[in-house]
C-alpha cells in the first residue's frame, strides 16, 4: 500500500477511536514527517504523536493504533521505500483547491459534520447509538468513559470557578470611603460560595436501556467530588437502592451484579414507570429536599401502563431540579409506548442522549 494511503487509513482509525484529528493537524503531520529520519522509529512516533494528539489522555488509544498500523510497515525492509518516498515529494499544485495525493484532507474530522461511519463499517464509539451496539462495540464505548469523566470534570471545574466569582460589597466599600473623602480607595468584596448539591439518580435498568444507565452511573460516580452526596436507585417494575452496589465496585461491571443483588424485578418483569415511581415516592421521599437534584435515566417506554405523573409532580415540588436523560433520539420520542411527553412538562429539562457525546454534553449542563 502506498505510504499516503497508509497514513490516510491511520488517520481514519484514530478518529474511529475517538481521537479528534483535524485537517490542519493532518497537514502539519504530513509536512513534519518529511523533515525527519524515517529510519528512526522513535522519531516517527514522536512526530505523529506531537502533531496529531493535543490531549495526553488520548495517548493509550494512540499507542494502540500506532503499534497495530506500523509494527509491520516500519519494519527494516520497508524503511528504504519510505526514505525514497520522502525524496520524491511531489510539487505543490498551483490550484490551491485541488486535491492531490499529497495534499490530503484525510477524511472528515470528527465533530465537523462528517459521517461517523468508518470505511471498515465500524462507527466512532463516541457516536455509536446505545441501542444498537454489540458486546465488542460496548466494550469500546466503555473504554472511553474514563476520558469523558476527565473532560466532564474539567468542565465542572470551569463552571464552578465562573459561578464562585466575588462581588463588590457596596455597603462596606462606601462606608470605608467616608474616611478618604468619599473616594473608594479600598474595594471590599463578598465571595459567593455555592453549596454542593445532593444528587439523587433514578435509573431504568431494563434490557433496552441497561447499557445506557450503567454508563451514565459510571460518569456520575466519577464526578462524586463535585457533589455533596450521591444516591442511586434502579428499577424495572420495582425500585431498589443501589448506592452501596455502585460504590463497592466498578459501575461498568455491575450490569449483571445489580440484577442478581438488587430487587428490581417484581411480579411482571416488564418496565413499569408508574408503579416504580409510586414505590420510590412511598419509600424514599423523605430523602428529597430543596438541595436535591434528581436525575432520571430512561426511555419512558412504559408498556402502556399507568404513568404515575402525580409522583413526578410531587418530586419536582420537593427538590431543586429534575433532569431526564433519554437514550433515544428525539425523533422517536412519543412513538409506540413512549410517554416522555407526559413527563417532560414536569422536568426542568429533558435531554436526548443517544450516544456518549450527547450524554457528555447533557451532563455538563446539570
Amino acid at each position: 500500500m502506498p505510504v499516503l494511503q497508509y497514513l490516510q487509513a491511520f488517520f481514519e482509525e484514530l478518529r474511529q477511536q475517538g481521537i479528534p484529528v483535524t485537517t490542519s493537524q493532518v497537514r502539519d503531520c504530513c509536512q513534519a514527517v518529511l523533515l525527519i529520519d524515517w529510519m528512526q522509529r522513535d522519531y516517527f512516533y514522536s512526530t505523529l504523536f506531537a502533531t496529531l494528539v493535543k490531549d495526553y489522555s488520548y495517548k493509550q488509544a494512540f499507542d494502540q493504533v500506532f503499534n497495530r498500523f506500523f509494527e509491520e510497515y516500519l519494519s527494516p525492509q520497508n524503511l528504504e521505500h519510505l526514505e525514497r518516498f520522502k525524496q520524491q515529494k511531489p510539487a505543490r499544485p498551483e490550484n490551491e483547491t485541488a486535491v492531490s495525493d499529497y495534499e490530503i484532507g484525510m477524511g472528515t474530522p470528527m465533530g465537523k459534520g462528517g459521517s461517523s461511519q468508518a470505511p471498515g463499517g465500524q462507527k466512532n464509539p463516541l457516536e455509536q447509538d446505545f441501542g444498537q451496539v454489540s458486546e465488542a462495540e460496548l466494550a469500546r464505548i466503555e473504554s472511553f468513559v474514563p476520558l469523558l469523566a476527565r473532560r466532564l470534570a474539567a468542565k465542572f471545574v470551569k463552571k464552578r470557578k465562573r459561578n464562585d466569582q466575588s462581588k463588590i460589597d457596596f455597603r462596606r466599600t462606601i462606608r470605608a470611603s467616608l474616611s478618604t473623602g468619599g473616594v473608594p480607595v479600598n474595594l471590599f468584596t463578598v465571595r459567593k460560595y455555592r453549596e454542593k448539591p445532593v444528587i439523587l439518580v433514578i435509573c431504568d435498568v431494563s434490557g433496552s436501556v441497561m447499557n445506557f444507565s450503567c454508563i451514565s452511573l459510571a460518569l456520575i460516580a466519577s464526578l462524586e467530588r463535585f457533589f455533596q452526596h450521591i444516591e442511586s436507585y434502579a428499577f424495572i417494575d420495582e425500585v431498589a437502592d443501589i448506592t452501596g452496589l455502585l460504590l463497592s465496585g466498578n459501575p461498568l461491571n455491575f450490569r449483571g451484579h445489580v440484577l442478581r443483588n438488587a430487587r428490581v424485578i417484581g411480579a411482571t418483569g416488564y418496565t413499569n414507570y408508574g408503579h416504580s415511581l409510586e414505590e420510590f415516592h412511598q419509600r424514599f421521599r423523605h430523602r428529597m429536599h430543596r438541595k436535591t437534584t434528581v436525575l432520571i435515566f430512561g426511555d419512558a417506554r412504559n408498556n402502556w401502563q399507568e404513568n404515575g405523573t402525580w409522583v413526578l409532580q410531587d418530586i419536582k415540588n420537593r427538590v431543586k431540579k429534575v433532569y431526564w436523560f433519554n437514550p433515544e433520539p428525539a425523533s422517536v420520542w412519543n412513538s409506540g409506548d413512549s410517554i416522555i411527553k407526559e413527563y417532560a412538562p414536569l422536568c426542568d429539562r429533558v435531554f436526548a442522549c443517544p450516544n456518549l457525546l450527547e450524554l457528555e454534553k447533557s451532563l455538563a449542563k446539570i
